[in-house]
């Protein structure tokens, strides 16, 4: 099995505030799979989120989060996180090693996503795909960031391009097209190194 990791950055945030607000989004979706205590009707649906097992890194701009190792969530976690600060969320992902993503929810609204292998599980419709292409535009102007410096990320991955995993997006990027550490490279760029 691949690595699997969740990890958020969150503008005009501090790690006091995010901290409650982790804390509390626990007490009120977390539980185990198996547990009595999971609703399938619940709108968010969060797996062993653990407060204090996760680990917070200050920005200049805010403050990031790394989950813990056995905590599952991805949109729905973003979504509870981003209702509960009332704030913009950006949760990225690494998934079985394989690719990256991201969910971009602010107040607990959807703003974006993105999926580089859309087509991973199964074929999907081309308006299955216009929904999780990711959208630079936006990225850009949540993080203040010029968008040329981040588009090249937010790209769906082909072919011809996951044969040659030595091409990078960008010049300074440590690394390759097409891998799942490029999220790095992207959070970076952001202004939100990852550094755990």
């Amino acid at each position: 099995m691949g690595l699997f990791l969740q990890t958020a950055i969150i503008p005009d945030c501090s790690e006091a505030t995010l901290r409650k607000a982790v804390a509390a989004v626990a007490e009120k979706y977390s539980c185990e799979l198996e547990s009595p205590d999971f609703d399938e009707s619940s709108e968010f649906h969060i797996l062993d989120l653990m407060p204090d097992d996760c680990k917070y890194q200050s920005a200049q701009n805010g403050i990031s989060i790394l989950f813990n190792e056995d905590c599952m969530g991805y949109e729905s976690l973003a979504g509870a996180l981003s209702e509960e600060l009332g704030k913009a969320v950006l949760l990225l992902y690494i998934y079985d090693g394989d690719y990256w993503g991201y969910f971009l929810y602010d107040k607990g609204l959807e703003i974006d996503q993105f999926v580089p292998m859309p087509d991973y599980f199964n074929a999907v419709s081309k308006d299955e795909k216009q929904q999780v292409k990711g959208n630079a535009d936006i990225i850009a102007k949540y993080f203040h960031v010029d968008k040329a410096s981040i588009e090249k990320y937010i790209v769906f991955w082909t072919d011809k391009m996951m044969n040659d995993y030595s091409t990078k997006a960008y010049e300074d990027d440590e690394f390759g097209q097409c891998v799942d550490w490029q999220m790095a490279d992207f959070m970076r760029k952001l202004g939100y190194p990852y550094e755990w």
